[in-house]
């Protein structure tokens, strides 16, 4: 039986010893479930999880439940007459980061010879040395070519605003915006490269705002809360729901932190990690990212989390980043720019956005320290690579426990941004933050390049070692050696400086520095 999409594996979690992932594909609405032939795996449950469009069914979508067990390795399936292989990890996964899979303007797609280059590299890089777990953190799609192609959306976009504001969901906007969004994830999600790797390497996803359209939560509240914008995130939202999580309409993710009601997700005891997903879009408004209940729910987890672990942080916007509020200022004088614009508004370091910024960091570092663990941030959205430290003094001598790393990768696809943009980036990218007394953050240099931007296009890969240091290391269009960033366990005596030499035929020239 050939298959409309798919497979596309996620990761659920650990259960009872055993790596617990789902496998969603889509036939067309006549088919029957598709069959798996998979060696070791206990298949606990096929079921049709959504028919979509939800208004004129032409598909469905299945999910099949697998448990495989951890000393599985290298695992060979079949499904729909394509055959995939999978790698079970033995103690601490090996992880690829990816964001930004899409173009949030077709002209961009000009600036690009091969739109899916990183895809294929990340699957030749797979088929090198396997990764377990490839998280994906943000724009997984680009829905914004709906405001040019959806009729009654471009209509809507032409009335004076007041009139927008007030303008109702209609039943014909419904429609349109569901075919829209089913058509966007089965064309995206088709193309042969991403598709390979998605059926290779179990996912963990969250959306960010081109899921849903670009900027979303950060509009004027009379905008945000208004018919139209309200239908469509709870279209896009449906979606995500059902492609990127993999769950039916009424369920939860087996990963799900108790207690709030969107899709925050934690994962602990992977190895030496624990992994933290941030769902910064469902209670997105324009004066603040997550609900004070969510919050307290996902500390109430943190605070249950074994001691001794490396936290990894999926952020999709980062936490620590440049102070662009300076900039938006200059970009206003720039045409073309609108984009970025929304994207400064966005940030942590948007001004409504502070003072909830620096709870979760203070968290952060608590949570640090009190358990005698790493804490390291991962995020995209911003279309360049780049590595950042917060750092705490205020606790005294605690060592690298009180260095939060943040990491940010993009895009897989969507390219840099301009030349002059970047120029503009990089000159601001030198001053150090003051974000509490005691607390700062500062971008780190690329060794050996006087830069502090990766303007190419990325992907991330994140790599244990025996001796409990991870491995980022950004693999880069058109570089022959990754970037490599090493971070160090903890240790709570003051870091003694030193410097990390090439491993593993790594480009000392190419190295951040440690920490």
């Amino acid at each position: 039986m050939s298959l409309v999409l798919g497979p596309i594996l996620q990761f659920r979690g650990l259960r009872a010893k055993r790596w617990c992932i789902s496998l969603l594909c889509v036939t067309e609405l006549d088919k029957t479930a598709p069959v798996l032939q998979m060696a070791k795996a206990l298949i606990v449950k096929t079921r049709t999880i959504a028919k979509v469009p939800f208004t004129a069914p032409a598909y469905k979508v299945w999910r099949l439940d697998i448990d495989l067990p951890l000393d599985a390795g290298q695992v060979e399936y079949e499904i729909g007459g394509l055959k995939r292989q999978l790698s079970v990890p033995a103690a601490t996964p090996r992880l690829a980061y990816a964001s930004c899979n899409g173009f949030s303007d077709p002209k961009l797609m000009k600036k690009v010879d091969d739109k899916n280059e990183r895809w294929k590299h990340l699957q030749a890089q797979h088929q090198r040395e396997p990764y377990h777990l490839l998280l994906l953190g943000g724009d997984q799609i680009y829905s914004d070519e709906m405001w040019r192609t959806i009729d009654s959306l471009y209509q809507w976009t032409e009335l004076p605003y007041q009139r927008r504001i007030r303008s109702a969901w209609s039943r014909t906007m419904q429609q349109q915006a569901d075919l829209f969004f089913c058509e966007v994830y089965l064309k995206r999600w088709t193309q042969a490269e991403p598709q390979v790797t998605l059926g290779s390497i179990p996912t963990v996803m969250m959306w960010d705002d081109h899921d849903i359209f670009d900027g979303w939560g950060s509009y004027p509240l009379e905008l945000h809360q208004s018919p139209v914008f309200q239908g469509l995130f709870e279209m896009a939202r449906d979606y995500f729901r059902i492609f990127q999580l993999q769950l039916g309409l009424r369920e939860k993710h087996p990963a799900a932190i108790p207690g709030q009601t969107t899709f925050n997700l934690g994962f602990s005891q992977l190895g030496e990690l624990a992994l933290w997903v941030l769902d910064l879009r469902s209670e997105r408004s324009p004066d603040r990212v997550v609900s004070a209940q969510s919050w307290q729910a996902m500390f109430d987890w943190l605070d249950r989390l074994p001691p001794q672990q490396h936290l990894l942080v999926m952020s999709s916007v980062p936490v620590a980043y440049l102070d662009l509020a300076m900039l938006e200022q200059l970009l206003e004088a720039l045409p073309g720019q609108q984009e970025l614009e929304d994207d400064l508004r966005d940030h942590w370091r948007s001004v409504p956005h502070l003072q909830e910024r620096l709870r979760l960091i203070h968290r952060l570092l608590d949570f640090a320290i009190a358990k005698r663990c790493r804490v390291t941030l991962l995020s995209g959205d911003v279309h360049v690579g780049a590595a950042c430290a917060v750092e705490s003094t205020r606790h005294g001598p605690v060592g690298n426990a009180a260095v939060i790393n943040q990491l940010i990768s993009s895009g897989v696809v969507h390219p840099g941004p301009p030349a002059l943009v970047r120029y503009l980036l990089e000159t601001n990218a030198s001053h150090i933050e003051k974000i509490d007394r005691g607390i700062t953050a500062a971008m780190l240099p690329i060794a050996g390049r006087r830069k502090y931007l990766i303007g190419q296009r990325n992907w991330l890969a994140i790599e244990p070692d025996t001796q409990g240091r991870l491995w980022a290391n950004w693999h880069v269009e058109e570089e022959d050696a990754p970037i490599t960033k090493v971070i160090h366990p903890v240790a709570f005596e003051p870091p003694v400086a030193e410097v990390e030499t090439s491993s593993r035929g790594k480009n000392k020239e190419n190295s951040l520095q440690e920490s």
